[in-house]
């Protein structure tokens, strides 16, 4: 691959809570460590556990593979990044059918090397410059909420103005 740039992002308090961005061109594919899968396991806890409050190991699997699915390489268009003091914080829009369906966003407070990470969000930003638009429409109809929005009124506003109308 040309152009690539590649930036390790770790916990200053937790080495094993990092994640690998790379950026390819005008792309960005995430890697996350192992932590991801303790933090998952914390938020399935209360369904499917067993007694150690840990998950059934055949399902961890499946949830590795749902979390890669979800973090298939990004546009740089979709992704913001910023630090803040030793923080990063990176936003990545899902896209389902060439519309944004939901943000996804990686953090840590305090990182273990701001400059890299500074560094990193430059490369982004300089690289968003010349990406092109990825989705299917400009401004707010680059949103399924918008699309949902707009059908709800199309169904509910003649409803109800026929009802009103009825009376």
């Amino acid at each position: 691959m040309r152009d690539t740039y590649t930036y390790t992002a770790r916990s200053a308090e937790d080495p094993a809570e990092m994640a690998t961005l790379t950026l390819h061109d005008h792309r960005l594919s995430v890697e996350l460590g192992g932590a991801l899968l303790e933090q998952v396991e914390k938020l399935f806890q209360g369904g499917e556990a067993t007694e150690d409050g840990r998950l059934p190991p055949w399902l961890v699997p499946t949830i590795a593979w749902l979390v890669q699915q979800a973090l298939r390489p990004f546009s740089v268009a979709d992704v913001s990044a910023s630090v803040k003091g030793d923080g990063l914080w990176v936003t990545a829009w899902l896209r389902i059918a060439g519309l944004r369906l939901a943000p996804l966003t990686v953090g840590w407070k305090r990182v273990d090397n701001p400059d890299a990470a500074r560094s990193f969000v430059k490369e982004l930003n300089k690289r968003k410059v010349s990406a092109a638009h990825p989705g299917k429409y400009p401004g707010p109809f680059d949103y399924w909420a918008s699309w949902v929005l707009v059908g709800f009124l199309l169904v509910v506003l003649p409803l109800r103005w026929l009802r009103y109308r009825g009376n």
